[in-house]
């Protein structure tokens, strides 16, 4: 297939207008250069020529397996819930004639330790696929190769939604970053258990930076209400983005600000000069000064300033 063989691959057609080159076009083809997924491939997920023999058969080799497995969700599923599908162990290992009568070959039967990520996903999708599994495929996890299996245990009840660990110690495994930020001075109460890192993020579905929103302006407001406005005054990196002015996961200075203020604030605007028969405006002299002291509605206001049009103080 063209889009395994070539990777990250441009094709850069120009033209000769009156002698001048000129670059017009920049093809990136499709998925070249998003994170690599390998396809499915039947020969790992099918069993050719084998029935079903039900469970009962697999709980005599598999006795300490089975016993677990008949506390799970999975045990007791009905029949209309998956229409279609077959139950028990051979719901997602295939039909087991084959690997019972060869004596345990692993060959003669779908285990998942020899699957890739996808191809485990894709049988556990036969019967998850509802919403936000709709679109999995284009989820950020299923982009970097992270299977069903990387977070649930099928076999066993470990936590909530057959997790194998609780969060956020199971997102901790692979965003190490995210575990250190949360012990900053200044973080979401994630780490004192009142709040879930599923509370932002969809772990399963294909919004963008895998958010439980559309922006990181809807997700926040979720909360955040009063930020929300609309204001007759604004604060034009509030109207864009929250991530501007704040690291979410956490920080040093105080309110999730990525800097102290006024050193975060003086990153757009100039700071003031000094006033005549007045001095030097406090910023001037000493950086401790805070700038919401004075502008205290930095996220906008519908009353008109003291100090002028959007100054923000009241």
């Amino acid at each position: 297939m063209l889009i395994q063989f070539v990777k990250c691959f441009s094709i850069k057609v120009a033209v000769c207008i009156t002698g001048v080159p000129i670059l017009v076009m920049v093809i990136c083809l499709w998925g070249g250069c998003m994170p690599y997924r390998d396809d499915i491939s039947p020969a790992r997920t099918i069993i050719p020529d084998a029935t079903y023999v039900g469970s009962e058969e697999c709980a005599v080799c598999h006795d300490d397996v089975f016993e677990y497995y008949r506390k799970t969700i999975h045990y007791r599923v009905r029949a209309f819930e998956v229409t279609g599908q077959e139950r028990g162990c051979e719901g997602c290992h295939g039909p087991g004639s084959l690997h019972v009568s060869s004596k345990g070959k692993i060959e003669q039967t779908i285990s998942f330790d020899r699957l890739k990520p996808a191809e485990g996903s894709a049988i556990c999708l036969n019967c998850h696929r509802n919403d936000p599994l709709f679109g999995w495929e284009d989820n950020l996890h299923a982009m970097h190769d992270v299977g069903c299996n990387d977070c649930h245990k099928s076999h066993k009840v470990t936590g909530e939604k057959m997790l194998y660990k609780g969060e956020p110690a199971l997102c901790y495994d692979c965003h190490q970053q995210m575990k250190v930020l949360a012990e900053f001075p200044s973080h979401h109460p994630v780490r004192e258990g009142r709040m879930k890192c599923s509370a932002c993020h969809s772990t399963h579905g294909a919004e963008e930076h895998g958010l439980n929103a559309g922006t990181v302006h809807d997700l926040c407001y979720k909360c955040h209400t009063d930020k929300q406005g609309p204001f007759l005054y604004e604060h034009a990196p509030v109207e864009e983005d929250c991530d501007l002015c704040h690291n979410v996961h956490g920080t040093i200075a105080n309110n999730l600000l990525k800097q102290n203020e006024p050193f975060l604030c003086l990153r757009c605007h100039r700071g003031h000069k000094g006033f005549d028969g007045e001095g030097s405006h406090p910023t001037l002299s000493s950086m401790m000064t805070s700038c919401t002291q004075c502008h205290s509605q930095i996220h906008g206001s519908d009353l008109y300033s003291q100090l002028g049009e959007g100054g923000l103080t009241r």
